[in-house]
């Protein structure tokens, strides 16, 4: 597949101005991110643009935030994506990006009630094409350089389409006239606030919401050691710690002792996570005695 390759911020700069002298407004738009699968946190690792003449990959690895802005939070240009709530979300978090002036295809999907609602069932479903790639890049390492052809093409197929669906999903909802609630889930979805706040990432822990609040003050406590360890390893933290594992240590902490740690974290580490570990179990243990 042909594509344009943008390594740096000169080479975004110099499209997006080549873009806006020829009076285009609308781009087909997709991003693959790492997100505590491969590595530790959220990272935006590929953007990849079908601008209805070019096919554009963008590597962001070497790319200032300020530089991406320019792309995504430009409200000049209508960005045509497919289930836009997570990217929207990684991105604003990782990086304080938003990306403004979203026309997001997936609430037609169940205002015209397809029976399958990805994106790949949606595009076989409208425009016959089958795209056979999808499990195999679903945890694919976009961290990682070079890029495979292969990735490349998985990560262009997700916008190239988009275009033509958008023109037969737009058809659809105005013939039954559902154009409006389409529209009007559209402004919900760019009004939200995607912010997390540092809470979120353990309280929806599954188990967390069942543990007693004394049991809720220990899970936290190991939440943080697990989350401090991932960090120094940048590795991801289930790679640490179960998430299992960790309701599991906080509900009997002899299950502390049965922990199995990856070969990637040393002797001395892991001495220490268990130390500080029991540390926090043995105080609950003791705050509850006093009670």
């Amino acid at each position: 597949m042909n594509y344009i390759t943008i390594k740096n911020r000169a080479e975004l700069r110099s499209y997006l101005k080549k873009f806006e002298d020829k009076e285009l407004h609308i781009i087909a738009l997709d991003i693959e991110a790492e997100s505590n699968l491969h590595a530790y946190g959220e990272k935006l690792c590929l953007t990849q643009i079908f601008d209805g003449l070019n096919n554009v990959i963008i590597d962001p690895l070497k790319i200032d935030n300020d530089t991406l802005k320019l792309l995504f939070e430009n409200t000049n240009t209508l960005k045509v994506m497919y289930d836009a709530g997570s990217d929207l979300s990684l991105l604003k978090n990782s990086a304080g990006i938003e990306i403004k002036s979203i026309l997001d295809l997936r609430p037609a999907t169940e205002l015209l009630n397809y029976e399958k609602k990805d994106l790949h069932s949606v595009i076989a479903f409208e425009l016959g094409i089958f795209l056979e790639m999808k499990k195999k890049h679903q945890k694919h390492n976009w961290t990682k350089r070079p890029l495979s052809e292969q990735a490349i093409d998985y990560a262009l197929n997700d916008v190239i389409h988009l275009p033509a669906l958008k023109d037969i999903i737009l058809a659809k909802l105005y013939a039954k006239k559902l154009l409006e609630p389409f529209l009007l889930k559209n402004l919900q979805i760019q009004n939200k606030d995607y912010t997390r706040g540092p809470e979120d990432k353990y309280r929806k822990i599954s188990g967390y919401s069942r543990l007693r609040d004394n049991k809720k003050s220990v899970f936290r406590k190991v939440f943080d050691i697990r989350e401090k360890y991932a960090k120094s390893y940048n590795m991801s933290p289930h790679n640490v710690i179960q998430k299992a594992d960790l309701i599991k240590t906080v509900k009997d902490p002899a299950f502390i002792d049965k922990l199995r740690f990856t070969k990637k974290i040393s002797v001395d580490s892991i001495k220490n996570i268990l130390k500080e570990l029991r540390t926090a179990a043995k105080a609950i243990e003791c705050k509850a005695k006093r009670r």
